[in-house]
């Protein structure tokens, strides 16, 4: 048995994970099986930002963050090299956004976590809130076709292409 025990002192700097917070989405996806197209028709994300400075900007954020990571999932294909991006001509109409319908605007719920204790600290979301909702969205799309993806996006003519 050990009797002659010393622990190192206390300090809230050795863990990343206090100072950057976890973010959880569940997303409920549709697939029309003719056309390929996928329909977000619900989304709820859980955001533990600790104790936020301005909750609605952490939401707006969250909202964001869903479009986002909505976009980069089933949306935004750009070629590489020559006629790219990088050539200096592409703006927002040579790749389609999430809009509003896109998003489930009207079935979307944003949830703060309540802080863990009085002391728990704000915590910086950024894009961290768009990463959950790729893997979400895909996994969707992958449970509503029987397909796995392994490449982004997840396209409608990807999607046509890999059920016919």
């Amino acid at each position: 048995m050990r009797r002659n025990i010393s622990y190192p002192p206390v300090s809230r700097r050795r863990g990343g994970y206090l100072y950057y917070s976890a973010v959880g989405v569940l997303t409920e996806v549709q697939v029309d099986r003719k056309s390929g197209e996928q329909t977000l028709l619900s989304a709820h994300t859980w955001v533990d930002c600790g104790a936020p400075i301005v909750p609605q900007l952490v939401m707006s954020q969250a909202e964001g963050g869903l479009a986002m990571g909505l976009g980069q999932a089933w949306y935004e294909d750009m070629p590489l090299y020559e006629g790219g991006p990088g050539d200096g001509t592409w703006n927002f109409h040579r790749y389609r956004l999430p809009r509003a319908k896109d998003v489930a605007v009207w079935n979307t719920r944003f949830e703060l976590l309540e802080p863990l204790s009085e002391t728990d600290a704000p915590k910086g979301i950024a894009e961290v809130v768009m990463i959950p909702i790729i893997a979400s969205a895909v996994s969707g799309v992958n449970h509503a076709t029987g397909q796995f993806f392994r490449e982004l996006p997840v396209t409608a003519e990807k999607i046509k292409e890999r059920l016919a």
